[in-house]
């Protein structure tokens, strides 16, 4: 009978504790949240010094660790086949520590971690979806060979297009591994960043909130445009160098977009660029 009544208050015990543990997580969860009330502040704040917000912020806010990351060695006989293989007559030189091939239309140089391509479509584009096709081609070959880049957006501005691509890393875009194309009746020109991602190097540090973040950036968009409009706010990851020993470490960032100018925020201490 004691054995049964023991064992009957251990389970309750044990529910009692999970009920407790359970409402932790609740708490911590709304705890790195950004709420209506903070929003609508910021909100107000930045509409004294004439800028507007639209579209969504960011809302969770959880601890995040940083990433190793390490230089890539571009294969250059398979970019060449990515981006020239209907070229003909395709010469390779040695310049500036690039490497660059070139043809009668088109031009591909190496740098570093760059990629830059431009060329002449002799048809053109007959429409938008036209030209997503082409570049999601073109992006689709790279992922084959090395990245993992996903559609992120497209603009138009006059008669040019915009289209950006950004490798994804944890359900996150990297914001220095870009894809980027302009593309302007018959031309092309395409420039990609890319080092290779690794694994996470560290324990999940705090970061800021998404309206933190913008307090930080707000001086900044000031100084640009007497009046402007946030347009877009993103939470992910930049490549920097640490100041010790210049390893590369993909950390914590936020991308502010406004009057179509890039803004990047430090996640871990608000330091702007």
């Amino acid at each position: 009978m004691e054995w049964s009544r023991a064992k009957k208050y251990t389970v309750i015990a044990l529910i009692i504790l999970n009920l407790f543990l359970l409402c932790l997580n609740v708490y911590k969860g709304l705890d790195t949240r950004l709420g209506y009330e903070r929003i609508n502040d910021l909100t107000a704040l930045i509409n004294l010094k004439g800028i507007t917000i639209t579209g969504s912020l960011p809302k969770n806010y959880k601890p995040m660790a940083e990433i190793a990351v390490s230089d890539y060695n571009f294969d250059f006989v398979k970019l060449q086949n990515i981006f020239m293989s209907e070229e003909t007559d395709v010469k390779r030189t040695d310049e500036y520590n690039s490497v660059v091939f070139m043809s009668e239309n088109s031009r591909l140089s190496v740098r570093g971690s760059g990629v830059n391509f431009t060329t002449v479509k002799k048809n053109g584009f007959s429409s938008e979806s036209d030209i997503r096709a082409y570049t999601d081609e073109v992006i689709k070959k790279i992922n084959s060979d090395f990245g993992n880049y996903k559609f992120h957006s497209i603009e138009k501005s006059n008669d040019s297009y915009t289209i950006r691509y950004y490798e994804r890393c944890k359900g996150k875009n990297v914001f220095s591994n870009f894809a980027d194309f302009i593309i302007k009746g018959e031309n092309v020109a395409f420039a990609l960043n890319y080092v290779k991602i690794g694994n996470e190097i560290n324990e999940s540090k705090n970061i800021y909130a998404a309206d933190e973040a913008i307090y930080s950036v707000i001086d900044e968009i000031k100084e640009d445009m007497e009046k402007g409009t946030i347009t877009n706010v993103e939470l992910g990851y930049y490549v920097i160098s640490s100041s010790a020993g210049g390893e590369k470490y993909a950390t914590p960032f936020y991308i502010v977009k406004a009057g179509g100018k890039d803004y990047y925020v430090n996640a871990y201490t608000g330091e702007c660029f």
